[in-house]
C-alpha cells in the first residue's frame, strides 16, 4: 500500500470544526468591520492629501529658488547672442545677473570649445576635458547636472542649464548657473521634519527628467539609499503625482510622495515611514477589540468542545489503528472513557474486526506452510525416485555387454542425475519459486565431471557463474542442457593422464534481462572438425537444440585461440511467473512436461 503523504494541520477535526464556527459568528462583526474599513479609508486618503501638502510646504524654499534660477538662465540665454562681441559687456551680464541671485556660485556663458571666458567668476576656465561640459552641451536642451566638486566653487553644486543660439540661429554654447547646495540647505529645506503632521524624518530630493538626484535635505549618497527599489526615479517622469510605497535601496519598506516641479523637467519626492496600522492604536482597537474577541472566545470554546468530545477519542483510536496497519497483530483493550456512544460503538466494531483479521492471517499462514512443506516433500520424492531409477539403470549398464549399451544407458543415467540435481536444488530452495544458479549449476558440473571423467581421462573445471535466480520452468531446460554439453565435451576430448583437459562454464548477465550460458573445452580429438562442445550429429546435438528453443534462446559455436565453445544466449524469466504458476498448479510440475516432450 502506498503511503499517504502527511495531511497539513489545518485538516484536523478541531481545527475545521472552529473554522466553521467562526465563519458561522462572521455576520455579527462584519458590518462593524465595513463601517471601520470605511473609517480607515477616509482616514488614509486625508493623511495622503496632507502628506503632499505638507512636501510641497517643507521644499517650498529650495523648489522655489530652482524654479526661479531656471527662468533666469532661459533669459540669459536669450541675452547672451547680443554682447558675445563685446567680452566686456558679456562679464557685466553675467555679475549683473549674479547680484540679482546671490545664491548662485557661478553665473557664465561656455562656448562649443569649453573654454570659459565670460562669467561673474572674472577668470577664465577651460571645460573641454570636462565629461559634465560634453555631456550638457550634446543635449541642447535646458538641463540639470550635479557636480560634486565645481572647478570654480570648489563645493558641490547644482547645474541649471539652457543652451544658447546666436542671432543667426546656430548653436553656440549654454548659459548656467550653479547652485551650491549648502545654500540649499541653509534654505531650511527640511521644515518639514518639525511638522506635527508626522511622526517620524523624512527624507526629500528633487530629480530631473533622466532620474538623476539633484539635491536632498541629506547628503546625497544617503539619499540615494532612500529611493524605490522597486522603479526606476525615471519612470516618474511625466507622472502626475501621488502616493505610494515601495521597498528603498536601503531594504526599508517605506511610503513615498512625488509632486512635479517642473512638468517633464523637475521633480520633488519625498519619503516617510509607513504609519502603524489603525488597529495598533488604542483609538482603533476599541472598535476592533470586541469583534476580535468574540472570534477568539468563539475559536477557544470550540476548539476546547470538539477536543473534549471527540478529538482525544479519535486520537486513542487512530494510534490503535495505526499501530495494527503497521503489523502489531496484538489485541489491547482500547479505552474511550466518557465517549459518545457512536465513537464507542465504533471502537467495538473495529476490535471485533481486527480480531477477526488476525485469525483470518494465522490460518493463511498456516495453510501456506503446509503447501510449503508438501512442494519440498513432492521434490524431495521425485529427487529419490529419480536417484533410484539411476541406482537400476547401474545396475544395467554394468550387466550389459554391449559397449554400444552401455554408452546409451549412461548417457540416459547423466540425464537422469542431472534432473534429480534440479529437483535437489529446488527442494533446497526456501522460496519453491526460483533456483539460485550459483549453487545449482556447480553442482551439475561436480556430477557430470564425477561420473563421466576418470584417471584415464582428467578433466580441470572453472565455474563462473553470477548469482542469478531462475525460474523452475528454466532451471530444467537449462540444466538438462548443460549435462548435454558437458558429456559431449568430455566425449569428444582427447584429454590423457598426460595432457588433462579443461572445462569452464560461465553463467553471466549480459545487459537488461538477458543471460549467457558458456561451455569451453580446451581439447578435442579432432581439430579439424567443426569446432563445437556439443556433438554435431546424433541425439545429443538434437537435445541441446531442443533445450534452447524450449528456453526461447538462441546457441552459437565455434573456436577461438584453440578452445571450442558453446554459447547459448536467452532472456531470464521474472520470478512472478514462477509464483503465479504455483498459486495455479501447487504441485510446480505443470512446466515439466514440456521438458519430459
Amino acid at each position: 500500500m502506498t503511503p499517504r503523504a502527511k495531511r497539513p494541520y489545518a485538516s484536523r477535526f478541531a481545527i475545521r470544526f472552529a473554522i466553521i464556527l467562526a465563519l458561522a459568528m462572521l455576520p455579527a462583526g462584519f458590518f462593524g468591520f465595513i463601517q471601520t474599513k470605511a473609517l480607515e479609508k477616509e482616514v488614509q486618503s486625508r493623511s495622503e492629501v496632507a502628506l503632499m501638502g505638507a512636501t510641497l510646504q517643507a521644499a517650498a524654499g529650495e523648489t522655489s529658488l530652482i524654479g526661479r534660477v531656471r527662468g533666469m538662465v532661459g533669459s540669459l540665454a536669450a541675452a547672451v547672442p547680443y554682447v558675445l562681441d563685446s567680452p566686456k559687456a558679456c562679464n557685466d551680464l553675467m555679475l549683473q545677473v549674479a547680484a540679482v541671485e546671490p545664491s548662485a556660485a557661478l553665473v557664465a556663458f561656455i562656448p562649443v570649445s569649453g573654454v570659459m571666458t565670460c562669467s561673474s567668476a572674472g577668470r577664465t576656465h577651460d571645460f573641454s576635458d570636462s565629461p559634465l561640459f560634453r555631456q550638457v552641451l550634446d543635449a541642447q536642451a535646458p538641463d540639470f547636472v550635479v557636480n560634486p566638486e565645481g572647478p570654480i566653487s570648489g563645493t558641490s553644486v547644482l547645474g541649471i542649464s539652457h543652451p544658447v543660439y546666436d542671432i543667426a540661429g546656430s548653436y553656440v554654447g549654454y548659459a548656467v548657473m550653479s547652485l551650491p547646495h549648502q545654500s540649499l540647505k541653509e534654505l531650511r529645506f527640511g521644515s518639514l521634519i518639525e511638522s506635527k503632521d508626522l511622526d517620524a524624518p523624512v527624507v526629500f530630493w528633487t530629480f530631473d527628467r533622466k532620474g538623476t538626484l539633484l539635491t536632498s535635505n541629506i547628503e546625497l549618497t544617503a539619499a540615494a539609499t532612500q529611493v524605490p527599489s522597486g522603479r526606476p526615479m525615471a519612470d516618474f517622469v511625466d507622472a502626475t503625482g501621488g502616493i505610494f510605497r515601495d521597498t528603498s535601496v536601503s531594504g526599508r519598506q517605506m511610503t513615498y510622495a512625488v509632486v512635479p516641479i517642473v512638468a517633464g523637467e523637475l521633480y520633488l519626492m519625498s519619503s516617510f515611514l509607513p504609519e502603524e496600522p489603525m488597529f495598533t492604536r488604542s483609538w482603533g482597537l476599541s472598535v476592533y477589540m470586541p469583534t476580535l474577541l468574540m472570534w477568539l472566545v468563539g475559536l477557544a470554546v470550540s476548539g476546547f468542545a470538539a477536543e473534549f468530545l471527540v478529538t482525544r477519542h479519535v486520537r486513542t483510536l487512530n494510534r490503535s489503528i495505526v499501530s495494527f496497519a503497521r503489523g502489531d497483530r496484538r489485541l489491547q483493550a482500547i479505552d474511550l472513557k466518557n465517549a459518545p456512544s457512536e465513537l464507542d460503538e465504533l471502537a467495538t466494531a473495529y476490535l471485533a474486526m481486527t480480531e477477526s483479521i488476525t485469525r483470518s492471517e494465522a490460518e493463511l499462514e498456516d495453510s501456506l506452510h503446509q503447501k510449503e512443506v508438501l512442494l519440498r516433500e513432492v521434490h524431495h520424492r521425485v529427487k529419490n525416485n529419480l536417484q533410484l531409477i539411476s541406482s537400476i539403470m547401474n545396475i544395467q549398464i554394468r550387466s550389459a555387454r554391449s559397449g554400444e549399451a552401455k554408452e546409451l544407458l549412461k548417457n540416459l543415467q547423466e540425464r537422469i542425475m542431472s534432473l534429480a540435481t534440479v529437483h535437489r536444488g529446488l527442494y533446497q530452495t526456501s522460496g519453491l519459486a526460483d533456483v539460485r544458479a550459483r549453487e545449482l549449476i556447480p553442482d551439475i558440473v561436480r556430477q557430470i565431471m564425477s561420473m563421466s571423467s576418470g584417471p584415464e581421462k582428467p578433466f580441470e573445471t572453472q565455474n563462473d557463474i553470477d548469482d542469478l535466480r531462475l525460474v523452475p520452468d528454466q532451471a530444467v531446460p537449462l540444466s538438462l542442457m548443460l549435462a548435454e554439453a558437458l558429456t559431449n565435451a568430455i566425449k569428444h576430448s582427447g584429454a590423457t593422464r598426460a595432457n588433462p583437459g579443461k572445462v569452464v562454464v560461465r553463467l553471466k548477465r549480459s545487459g537488461g534481462s538477458d543471460a549467457v550460458l558458456e561451455v569451453i573445452n580446451s581439447s578435442r580429438d579432432d581439430p579439424t572438425k567443426e569446432a563445437s562442445t556439443a556433438a554435431e550429429t546424433g541425439i545429443g546435438s538434437q537435445l541441446i537444440t531442443a533445450f534452447v528453443q524450449q528456453l526461447g534462446g538462441r546457441q552459437e559455436s565455434g573456436s577461438a585461440d584453440g578452445d571450442y565453445f558453446l554459447r547459448v544466449i536467452f532472456a531470464v524469466s521474472p520470478l512472478s511467473l514462477a509464483e503465479n504458476r504455483q498459486s495455479a498448479d501447487p504441485s510446480g510440475q505443470s512446466g515439466w512436461n514440456e521438458t519430459k516432450d
